[in-house]
Protein backbone atom coordinates (compact mmCIF):
# COMPACT_ATOMS: atom_id res chain seq x y z
CA UNK A 1 0.00 0.00 0.00
CA UNK A 2 1.38 3.39 -0.98
CA UNK A 3 0.28 6.99 -0.89
CA UNK A 4 0.97 9.32 -3.78
CA UNK A 5 2.23 12.77 -2.90
CA UNK A 6 0.98 15.84 -4.77
CA UNK A 7 3.08 16.36 -7.88
CA UNK A 8 4.04 19.57 -9.64
CA UNK A 9 0.77 19.50 -11.61
CA UNK A 10 -1.20 19.76 -8.33
CA UNK A 11 -2.08 16.06 -8.25
CA UNK A 12 -4.27 15.19 -5.25
CA UNK A 13 -3.05 12.96 -2.45
CA UNK A 14 -4.51 9.50 -2.89
CA UNK A 15 -4.21 6.42 -0.71
CA UNK A 16 -3.77 3.01 -2.32
CA UNK A 17 -5.36 0.11 -0.51
CA UNK A 18 -5.75 -3.51 -1.62
CA UNK A 19 -9.07 -4.39 -3.26
CA UNK A 20 -9.28 -7.37 -0.92
CA UNK A 21 -7.22 -8.39 2.08
CA UNK A 22 -7.49 -11.12 4.66
CA UNK A 23 -4.56 -12.24 6.72
CA UNK A 24 -2.69 -11.97 9.97
CA UNK A 25 -1.02 -8.60 10.52
CA UNK A 26 0.62 -6.68 13.32
CA UNK A 27 -1.45 -4.04 15.08
CA UNK A 28 0.63 -1.20 13.56
CA UNK A 29 0.17 -2.63 10.05
CA UNK A 30 -3.60 -2.89 10.54
CA UNK A 31 -3.67 0.72 11.77
CA UNK A 32 -1.67 1.77 8.70
CA UNK A 33 -4.22 0.20 6.32
CA UNK A 34 -7.07 1.92 8.13
CA UNK A 35 -5.28 5.28 8.20
CA UNK A 36 -4.58 5.10 4.44
CA UNK A 37 -8.26 4.38 3.83
CA UNK A 38 -9.22 7.33 6.06
CA UNK A 39 -6.81 9.65 4.22
CA UNK A 40 -8.29 8.65 0.88
CA UNK A 41 -11.86 9.20 2.08
CA UNK A 42 -10.89 12.64 3.44
CA UNK A 43 -9.14 13.54 0.18
CA UNK A 44 -12.23 12.54 -1.82
CA UNK A 45 -10.50 9.75 -3.72
CA UNK A 46 -9.52 6.23 -2.71
CA UNK A 47 -7.09 4.35 -4.90
CA UNK A 48 -7.71 0.60 -4.91
CA UNK A 49 -5.08 -1.84 -6.13
CA UNK A 50 -5.41 -5.39 -7.38
CA UNK A 51 -2.13 -6.83 -8.58
CA UNK A 52 -0.61 -4.34 -11.02
CA UNK A 53 -3.97 -2.69 -11.73
CA UNK A 54 -4.92 0.44 -9.80
CA UNK A 55 -8.33 2.15 -9.87
CA UNK A 56 -9.26 5.53 -8.39
CA UNK A 57 -12.68 5.70 -6.76
CA UNK A 58 -14.23 9.10 -6.02
CA UNK A 59 -15.92 9.36 -2.64
CA UNK A 60 -19.11 11.27 -1.96
CA UNK A 61 -19.42 14.16 0.48
CA UNK A 62 -21.80 12.04 2.55
CA UNK A 63 -21.30 8.33 3.19
CA UNK A 64 -23.25 5.64 5.00
CA UNK A 65 -21.03 4.41 7.83
CA UNK A 66 -21.65 1.15 9.69
CA UNK A 67 -19.51 0.04 12.62
CA UNK A 68 -20.18 -3.26 14.39
CA UNK A 69 -18.20 -4.62 17.33
CA UNK A 70 -18.68 -8.21 18.47
CA UNK A 71 -17.10 -9.69 21.56
CA UNK A 72 -17.07 -13.44 21.96
CA UNK A 73 -15.21 -15.78 24.28
CA UNK A 74 -12.33 -16.40 21.89
CA UNK A 75 -12.06 -13.18 19.88
CA UNK A 76 -13.27 -9.64 19.36
CA UNK A 77 -14.11 -8.37 15.89
CA UNK A 78 -14.72 -4.89 14.54
CA UNK A 79 -16.41 -4.51 11.16
CA UNK A 80 -16.35 -1.14 9.40
CA UNK A 81 -18.40 -0.57 6.26
CA UNK A 82 -18.52 2.59 4.14
CA UNK A 83 -21.03 3.07 1.34
CA UNK A 84 -21.77 5.95 -1.02
CA UNK A 85 -23.40 6.52 -4.41
CA UNK A 86 -21.17 5.62 -7.35
CA UNK A 87 -21.87 8.95 -9.03
CA UNK A 88 -22.75 11.59 -6.45
CA UNK A 89 -25.70 13.76 -7.43
CA UNK A 90 -24.70 17.41 -7.87
CA UNK A 91 -27.56 19.89 -7.80
CA UNK A 92 -27.17 23.38 -9.17
CA UNK A 93 -29.32 25.99 -7.44
CA UNK A 94 -31.35 28.24 -9.72
CA UNK A 95 -32.06 31.85 -8.81
CA UNK A 96 -35.60 32.55 -7.64
CA UNK A 97 -36.73 28.99 -8.23
CA UNK A 98 -37.08 29.62 -11.99
CA UNK A 99 -36.04 26.73 -14.25
CA UNK A 100 -34.71 27.20 -17.75
CA UNK A 101 -35.68 24.71 -20.41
Amino acid sequence: MTARRPGPEGERLSATIPAKFRGRARRDAAAFYLSQLAKGVLAGEVSVGSGEQQTAIATSEFVLLEIEVKQKKRATSVAVKLRWPQRPLIRVATSGGVRNG
